[in-house]
């Protein structure tokens, strides 16, 4: 098998990450139609449980079995990187299935503590078989990228997201008028939402099977004399790094998780006390009522607010995985200079398409949210303080990842978490004192206060580590002044050209004209560090 450089593997997941992110607007734009915003609180609420089960089972899974293979790839041990994966096809098929059993049991407690009402349990019902299916998949792109080979992971990735669309929005209409079984007795909402849910789950399936059927054609390179560690000690060297991988990507999804315990209740609390107050720091219609406010202001952050936010990170998650598996050789071979030049590489890169898009959700979140969900404007009402002041926790997020995946791959894996629980605690903090006052805006900036304190002490920690200068200063102030830029530009032409064309034709052009004028400012400020970017200097 070919391996590929970190560039090319991060331009295939990338494209792959851009497919299967446009599939995913093709699946949510007219779900939220469909739905509203009472139905996507249901629909966001499985997701709720479900993204901190995936991080711990899924995300921990496939660095475990990356970092292992890519260390014995560098040494030309073969046969032990083709039994890495053995064990943690067994081991991931126990925790696939407990994950799941866990789930299901915990499913309608989950449901009201969270909600205050069953109407999202179906819903929930319907994700827990995607936790085993996730992790069945994870050891199988974790083992492909510890090779650094990025092809089977993004195929993969495009093969769930067609199927999610296509199953997802046939599954939800099959549904929501249905009476089957379970669904009889729930809103039109409710069983929309669970055939929605099932339509990812078997997403998650399609993307498993992919990979089994590539397997019975594919034949791995094996090392005809070689010394292979024990079946128990490569149990414990998968648990070793798949441990303190999983708790850092649950500490991650945890600020999601303290938004759905602490938002709803604290919206709850405020109808009850100042409903007129409520709905006017919500920017609520008074055409909603009263009893599904709550539900659908949540609903309205977490459909349309947090998955815009979430468009750019998982597109820079995708570098973040390529770079992983590439540092891991080289700071296996001893080569320290290569493992902090690959660091500078994919933190300028990231950088590259984080901030502009921060600054550029800052100066047009309104624009966008009525691009992408017109006629919902009721939803976008309550949306746009949200998506406004999320937009600095989204470059610190972006810029978060790659250097979690750097610690990983230097054999530092307790250090994400244990950067992250105290900036996880002010989230906590913040979410109590700033959401009784701010609403969804109050839980946008505890989110960027918690993920800027991240940043910070995660560079800290790689710098220390690296024992080498990063030089990333300047790079990143470029970037940022060249994003003020993007910004303003976008804010002054879309205001100007709203007055002339229609919405949608007047947005496209403010961000292209926005595009063009920050890629200018970097090409006059700062041509030496874009160069760098595609020059894959070799230190040996």
């Amino acid at each position: 098998m070919k391996k590929q450089t970190f560039l090319q593997g991060s331009l295939l997941l990338t494209i792959s990450a851009i497919f299967a992110k446009l599939c995913g607007a093709v699946f949510k734009l007219p779900l939220t139609a469909i739905l509203g915003g009472t139905g996507m609180g249901y629909f966001s609420c499985a997701y709720g449980l479900f993204l901190p089960l995936y991080a711990v089972l899924v995300t921990g899974l496939s660095t475990a079995v990356a970092r292992p293979v890519a260390d014995f790839t560098a040494r030309k041990q073969y046969t032990s990187a083709l039994k890495i994966r053995q064990t943690a096809r067994g081991l991931c098929f126990g925790m696939g299935l407990a994950g799941m059993t866990v789930s299901l049991i915990f499913a309608k407690f989950f449901t009201l503590r969270t909600s205050g009402s069953l109407e999202a349990y179906p819903a929930v019902l319907a994700m827990t078989p995607a936790i085993l299916f996730c992790c069945l998949t994870a050891v199988e792109r974790g083992y492909y990228e510890g090779l650094c080979s990025m092809t089977p992971t993004a195929v993969s990735q495009a093969v769930e997201a067609m199927i999610k669309v296509t199953a997802g929005l046939f599954l939800c209409k099959i549904f929501l008028n249905s009476d089957f079984m379970i669904l009889k007795n729930y809103t039109y909402e409710s069983r929309g939402a669970f055939g929605a849910v099932l339509g990812i789950t078997l997403s998650t399936a399609g993307g498993w099977f992919y990979f089994v059927i590539r397997n019975r054609f594919q034949k791995e390179k094996q090392a005809s004399q070689e010394l292979v560690l024990s079946s128990g000690k490569r149990i414990k060297l998968l648990l070793k790094i798949m441990i303190p991988a999983a708790m850092g990507a649950l500490v991650t999804n945890l600020t999601s998780l303290i938004d759905l315990f602490t938002i709803i209740r604290s919206f709850s609390a405020m109808l009850i006390s100042d409903p007129e107050g409520f709905y006017q720091k919500a920017g609520l219609s008074p055409s909603v009522p009263a009893e599904e406010a709550a539900a659908f202001v949540y609903g309205s952050f977490m459909g349309l607010s947090v998955t815009v936010f979430n468009l750019v990170p998982s597109l820079t998650n995708m570098l973040a995985k390529s770079v992983l598996p590439c540092t891991a050789q080289a700071w296996s071979a001893g080569n320290r200079k290569q493992a902090a030049a690959y660091a500078r590489q994919v933190l300028i890169l990231t950088g590259l398409l984080a901030v502009p898009a921060g600054c550029g959700i800052f100066a047009l979140s309104e624009g966008i949210l009525e691009f992408l969900f017109s006629g919902r404007a009721a939803e976008i009402q309550a949306a746009v303080p949200g998506l406004q002041y999320l937009s600095a926790g989204l470059i610190f997020l972006c810029l978060s990842f790659p250097v979690f995946s750097l610690l990983q791959a230097v054999g530092r894996e307790d250090l994400p978490v244990k950067v992250m629980l105290p900036a996880i605690l002010v989230k906590l903090i913040c979410n109590i004192f700033l959401i009784p006052r701010f609403c969804t805006a109050g839980a946008a900036i505890s989110t960027g206060i918690c993920y800027g304190l991240i940043l910070i002490l995660a560079l800290i920690c790689l710098k220390k580590e690296l024992g080498e200068p990063l030089k990333i200063i300047r790079p990143l102030l470029c970037q940022l002044w060249g994003g003020f830029l993007c910004a303003g530009s976008a804010w002054l032409c879309y205001d100007r050209i709203l007055s002339y064309l229609p919405q949608r034709i007047a947005f496209l052009i403010a961000v292209l004209i926005a595009v063009l004028i920050y890629f200018l400012a970097l090409f006059l400020i700062s041509q030496k560090e874009i160069r760098m970017l595609f020059h894959e200097k070799k230190f040996t």
